[in-house]
């Protein structure tokens, strides 16, 4: 045994000898006890100590040990009792263990019943502590997903009307630019307008996340093809590969690949995932998206594949949660398109979403240095 791990013992025997023994025995697997001379003087000691553990003698003067379970169990349930009793009289052990006693020894002791008795009593309350630990941080869970979603609401709020007045504002000052040929006043508008836009689109990621649980209740799930969407998404990203210097390939089944999902959400989450590819990609590499179906395993894949920095082992599962980066955040530097550049981290997590709320399933492969693929998989649809 690997001692009392951290348990309070307490013994109770009312023969010093017989104590002494069973003293010696307990010390010989490696538990320490403190020990009383008869039942009320073990709950005097239980009055000024706590113990998770009280083994007893049945048949003792005054106070015997049923009567001191009953009054142990009423002060706290969860103490563990262990009646020691002969052989003549093991129906008051098993009555008392109807009482709620864990279990009984019996005289004359065996060492080795004993170690398996105090063991799997050791056990069960060790058990229950870290059952009780799980719910304490459960619980702590809860409120901090609880206070996450509460700024995410409110900071969403706060920010969109203020937004919402200077892009009004910012727009009458440009109609007045429109016919300055001052330079530097142009380029300061352009990239006030880049920065607005920004911040704009920032704010709509929080609330697509905020209010993604609601608008799942409403997909608009039809048959679609999807070589069509991964067609329009790249049709939409392609310049901004040729602006970074980044091969960008694309490789399609020649038959139409049929599923019945939200075509917007599902390009959304596709969209997500080339432009993180692109983010993530040195400029000279090389990104690949490609769509196939699997019709003996009744699934379509939809992989993005790129030869960027990669992602650790043991942040492969992080970069999911909501607000979470890979990158050292004290260089973060918000953009789309720039290597490495950073947004608010919620891409990743609304593209699992989007794709686990149309019955799919999005799983990451990826070596540091060496690349990724992002894989998107939904049931095929029977025509």
């Amino acid at each position: 045994m690997q001692g009392n791990q951290g348990l309070n013992i307490l013994l109770i025997e009312d023969e010093l000898e017989v104590r002494e023994s069973y003293v010696d025995m307990f010390g010989f697997i490696s538990l320490e006890v403190d020990t009383a001379e008869n039942g009320k003087q073990g709950l005097e000691k239980l009055e000024t100590k706590h113990y998770d553990i009280i083994v007893t003698d049945l048949n003792m003067p005054e106070i015997d040990g049923l009567e001191t379970m009953r009054r142990v169990k009423k002060k706290d349930p969860e103490i563990e009792v262990i009646v020691i009793t002969g052989f003549a009289t093991i129906e008051n052990a098993v009555g008392a263990m109807k009482q709620g006693a864990f279990d009984y020894i019996t005289k004359p002791v065996s060492l080795e019943h004993v170690k398996i008795v105090m063991n799997k009593c050791i056990q069960k309350i060790m058990a229950r502590k870290e059952n009780q630990t799980l719910r304490d941080t459960n619980s702590q869970l809860r409120e901090l997903n609880e206070l996450k979603d509460k700024f995410i609401t409110i900071t969403n709020h706060e920010l969109r009307t203020p937004l919402a007045v200077l892009r009004g504002y910012f727009d009458l000052i440009e109609m007045e630019l429109e016919e300055s040929e001052n330079n530097d006043l142009n380029e300061y508008a352009s990239i006030i307008n880049h920065t607005i836009t920004e911040m704009m689109d920032m704010i709509e990621s929080m609330h697509d996340l905020s209010s993604f649980k609601k608008y799942v209740s409403k997909l608009d799930r039809a048959i679609v093809n999807i070589n069509d969407i991964v067609n329009e998404v790249t049709k939409e990203v392609r310049v901004l590969f040729e602006n970074r210097d980044i091969q960008f390939d694309i490789q399609t089944d020649e038959k139409p690949i049929s599923a019945f999902v939200d075509k917007k959400m599902i390009f959304k989450a596709v969209r997500e995932l080339v432009q993180n590819a692109l983010k993530y990609t040195n400029k000279g590499g090389e990104v690949r998206i490609s769509s196939q179906s699997i019709p003996a395993r009744n699934q379509i894949y939809i992989s993005v594949k790129d030869t960027g920095i990669g992602i650790p082992l043991d942040k492969q599962e992080l970069i999911f949660e909501p607000f979470y980066e890979v990158q050292d955040v004290l260089h973060h530097s918000t953009s789309k398109t720039d290597f490495m550049g950073g947004g608010i981290g919620v891409g990743l997590s609304l593209t699992k979403e989007i794709i686990e709320s149309n019955g799919g399933e999005l799983v990451v492969e990826s070596q540091p240095e060496k690349g990724s693929i992002f894989t998107i998989i939904l049931p095929l649809a029977e025509i």
